[in-house]
């Protein structure tokens, strides 16, 4: 057996059944380079299928040395597109072509074990598990970021849109004509559309992330949180209601005292967090409670950032009380939309915080997503640096590979 072309198996629990599924999951990449054409596709599952469970065992060759126009007839293709396919396939680090060109193509099994192989190798891509799975990991961390920075984005069409302002509602439709965003995949765009609009919201001297209900800035008042519906609060006399809106204010400061350990690690560190990290603090821990992007986006909508990401908070640390605890939050999802029917039970469940002591650790896992690393940097900036992370080690093991 050629050593060489041995393999270091695949993880325990993992078989090459779920590898070609884990292939087809990454084909459409994070960047061009990492992309695969739906032929590729085929003919790697085509021939990972073809081989024996036994072949993706530690140790052995895995590979196969079908003649090239037997395969393509298998999958209906020219034998000049499985080539290309192939050579595709290689450049990708996915496959080793152990033949020599033009030449036929052969191998050899004893006993059930390959101990001879001059045709396509797999070891690459058995090899790169591990690699798959984190490229996996980053186009998924792309998704989450691309849908938070389209968020934003929208949001701050509405506001500024909502000011009535002529001449900046113009400016931001020749920004982003039409108000949409769902077709633009670029962090880079959705970014450069953001710092636009962000730009006109300060122009309009409203703060960015602002709501209806708080339209001062955070660093001279905090948001007011009703307790009750804004009827019911006409009918009170001026002193108590002015009393009761003093009771209710809430800082950034307070709220991040309020949180969890978790939730306080996503909050900068180096200086006071403000109401935009509170809430870019609240987009990543609903990941944690099985709160989707529309039902975040829903919320935000009809509370206002401020109140949503306060929300998202309490339904984080009542998650983390013990589980026999009657306010335990046992479903995020569903929590947060009863706070979305009942704004007025927002504040009486944050003075109830106050109250009692949180735990530190969680009764159950959460999946935490990755926290931004720098202060200043947004949730969508810190995965777009994470994905360039990613990108330099896959270039550099590819170049490695290359050489060898």
């Amino acid at each position: 057996m050629s050593a060489s072309l041995a393999h270091g198996g695949l993880p325990p629990g993992v078989t090459h059944f779920s590898l070609a599924d884990l292939i087809e999951k990454i084909a459409s990449g994070s960047c061009r380079e990492e992309r695969l054409s739906a032929t590729a596709v085929r003919v790697l599952k085509h021939y990972l299928l073809g081989c024996r469970s036994s072949d993706f065992e530690s140790g052995k060759i895995c590979g196969v040395w079908e003649q090239p126009q037997t395969t393509a007839q298998t999958l209906r293709i020219s034998t000049k597109v499985l080539h290309n396919a192939e050579a595709e396939l290689e450049r990708g680090g996915f496959i080793e072509r152990t033949h020599v060109p033009h030449a036929r193509r052969t191998g050899q099994r004893r006993g059930g074990v390959i101990v001879s192989l001059a045709g396509i190798s797999l070891r690459p891509v058995i090899d790169g598990y591990h690699r798959w799975m984190a490229r996996l990991e980053a186009m998924e961390l792309h998704e989450r970021a691309v849908a938070s920075l389209r968020h934003e984005v929208v949001m701050l069409g509405r506001q500024i849109r909502a000011s009535e302002a002529v001449e900046a509602v113009e400016q931001a439709d020749r920004i982003l004509p039409r108000g949409r965003v769902s077709r633009i995949e670029s962090i880079e765009k959705l970014e450069a559309l953001k710092a636009s609009l962000e730009a006109l919201m300060v122009q309009l001297d409203l703060p960015s992330g602002d709501t209806k209900s708080s339209v001062r800035t955070e660093e001279i008042f905090a948001p007011n949180i009703p307790i009750q519906d804004s009827s019911k609060n006409c009918t009170r006399a001026p002193a108590a209601q002015s009393a009761t809106d003093r009771a209710i204010e809430i800082t950034p400061a307070m709220a991040a005292s309020l949180a969890s350990e978790d939730y306080r690690a996503l909050l900068p560190s180096v200086r006071p967090p403000g109401w935009p990290d509170i809430v870019d603090a609240a987009a990543i821990a609903c990941l944690w409670h099985g709160i989707s992007q529309p039902a975040w986006a829903a919320a935000c909508d009809r509370m206002g950032r401020e109140r949503a990401a306060l929300s998202v908070l309490v339904i984080d640390r009542n998650a983390r009380l013990p589980a026999e605890h009657r306010y335990r939050a046992r479903s995020g999802r569903k929590c947060l939309a009863g706070l979305m029917r009942n704004t007025a039970s927002l504040a009486p469940m944050i003075a109830a915080a106050k109250g009692f002591a949180g735990g530190t650790v969680p009764d159950r896992p959460f999946e935490v997503a990755p926290s931004r690393q720098d202060a200043g940097q947004s949730f969508a900036m810190a995965c777009q640096a994470a994905l360039r992370t990613f990108v330099g080690e896959d270039r550099g093991h590819r170049m490695r590979g290359a050489e060898q």
